[in-house]
């Protein structure tokens, strides 16, 4: 029976810093359990650890970079501290103060999802997870209760409302993308210069195995009767706290998130003509122009005071409503000075209240926006339009040609404007600041801007709305809409009055 070979002493060249260095690797004899590794300089061979050639290869290697010691799982693997330093590193890089505001609110979602990913699967530190571990979680993450940071992880209680698929997968994405910002092989995602590329990630568990999938919420509208409902409320239960009122008004014109509206300032405010209009820099850095009513412009100027947010009356209005209505205790609740992000708040509570007290399905402030989204329509692309007639492409257009961006925003705002005011009853859009003397007046001009700006979908609808309202008008006269005379009278019979 022919002998088993035995393994000899391999050589090996490995390259630091330019130069290269052989690497002498003896194979396991008697007591020597496993490959060393002996290069010049050292003072005696070191054992890899490894059994296997390639293993101990592999393991030489670092070592010979790691003065001579082999690595631990704290040398190789990204630490939870590092990997947050990462993510920090990531959100840092906004200069803009809106864009570094934004930027904060981003990482306190992306590390509350990291604690939940370590809490829930007990992983330390979370980037040795794998798709099996990021799978595990999301499933977890499903029987959990909603309190679940104050029980976890004790015995889950039964009969108690649970996490919903949204919220994992809103976990789920934020997660996905903090590990491919420490993904060597992540492209321009990857977050350099912070920790060592040796220590980075090769890959990311997130894009390997088949996510839970989310619920569809159906949408939320507010009636007419609603809206007129919420302004009733405010007036009726919070006389004298006026921010209330304008800020349900300026959310149906504005169509603005809860943020966007809260931090309304005046120096915002764009007057060209008879038109006012507010500049408004919203997620993701989106701009836009959104139009109001005089009737409401009319009601904002009533409560501004020295500070330049537009509802910075705020705190004095609620100190006072809380000073006669006999709840002085409240008043040390109010802050000195006017917080956008304390007035969106209690904005919200203001309308879950509303929903309860007037046992209407619930709604908060974001469903003002929905219902005037739902309420405007988009029209015409002018930029698409004229670019085409110049024979350019529309950025090419907008980046060489031409140099009108708040023109534009302005065309877009009125647009949005015209839409939400036909869609919206008279009654609705009166209570919400608008003014016209001439209904049939006011919608002719409308149609000579809507046709002057070539947007057809909007003079279509106010052709037809002006003819509604015409003819409605013309009803009031009995039969074809001519007078009826009284015809010649001969003496003889009896003068019969009619009305007309």
């Amino acid at each position: 029976m022919p002998r088993k070979p035995k393994n000899k002493p391999k050589t090996v060249t490995v390259v630091v810093n330019g130069t290269p260095v052989d690497i002498t690797l003896h194979p396991p004899n008697g007591r020597q359990k496993t490959w060393y590794a002996y290069w010049k300089g050292l003072s005696n061979s070191k054992s890899t650890g490894q059994r296997n050639l390639q293993d101990a290869v592999a393991t030489a290697e670092n070592m010979l970079r790691n003065g001579g010691q082999r690595l631990t799982r704290d040398d190789t693997v990204l630490s939870h501290g590092e990997f947050e330093a990462i993510q920090r590193r990531h959100f840092s890089l906004r200069r803009s103060p809106e864009a570094m505001k934004r930027a904060n609110k981003s990482l306190k979602s992306c590390l509350e999802a990291i604690d939940a990913f370590r809490r829930i699967t007990g992983l330390d530190p979370v980037t040795i997870a794998t798709p099996d571990d990021c799978a595990r979680f999301q499933c977890e993450a499903l029987l959990l209760p909603k309190s679940w940071r104050l029980t976890y992880p004790r015995a889950r209680k039964t009969n108690v409302s649970t996490l919903s698929p949204n919220t994992v997968l809103k976990w789920s994405t934020a997660l996905a993308a903090a590990f491919e910002r420490a993904n060597i092989n992540a492209g321009k995602k990857c977050v350099r210069g912070v920790v060592d590329e040796s220590r980075l990630l090769t890959a990311n568990p997130w894009r390997q195995f088949r996510w839970i999938e989310g619920t569809q919420k159906p949408k939320r509208h507010l009636s007419d009767e609603e809206l007129l409902s919420i302004i009733d409320y405010f007036e009726n239960e919070w006389r004298g706290v006026s921010v209330a009122a304008a800020a349900a008004k300026t959310s149906i014109w504005a169509w603005a998130r809860l943020s966007e509206m809260a931090n309304l300032k005046w120096d915002d405010l764009r007057v060209v003509g008879c038109e006012s209009h507010f500049q408004i820099v919203g997620k993701w850095g989106v701009e836009k122009w959104a139009r109001l009513p005089e009737g409401l412009m009319e009601e904002l100027r009533t409560i501004r005071v020295q500070n330049p947010f537009v509802f910075a009356a705020y705190n004095d209005q609620l100190r006072d409503f809380f000073r006669r209505t006999e709840q002085a205790r409240f008043t040390r609740l109010v802050g000195d000075e006017f917080s956008a992000t304390a007035f969106a708040g209690w904005f919200h509570e203001r309308m879950a209240d509303w929903s309860r007290e007037t046992s209407h399905p619930a709604a908060t402030p974001h469903t003002f926006r929905k219902t005037a989204l739902q309420h405007a329509r988009r029209g015409e692309d002018l930029n698409r339009q004229v670019a085409q007639d110049a024979k350019l492409s529309e950025s090419v257009m907008m980046a060489h040609y031409v140099s009108v961006r708040d023109e534009e925003l302005r065309q877009s705002s009125n647009r949005t404007y015209q839409r939400i005011l036909l869609s919206l009853s008279l009654e609705v859009a009166t209570r919400y600041g608008y003014r016209s003397d001439n209904e049939v007046a006011d919608l002719e001009r409308r149609l000579a801007a809507a046709t002057g700006a070539k947007d057809w979908a909007m003079v279509q609808e106010l052709a037809v709305e002006l003819t509604r309202r015409t003819d409605r008008a013309n009803c009031s006269v009995k039969g074809n809409g001519k007078p009826k005379t009284t015809p010649p009278h001969s003496g003889d019979e009896p003068i019969v009055s009619e009305n007309i």
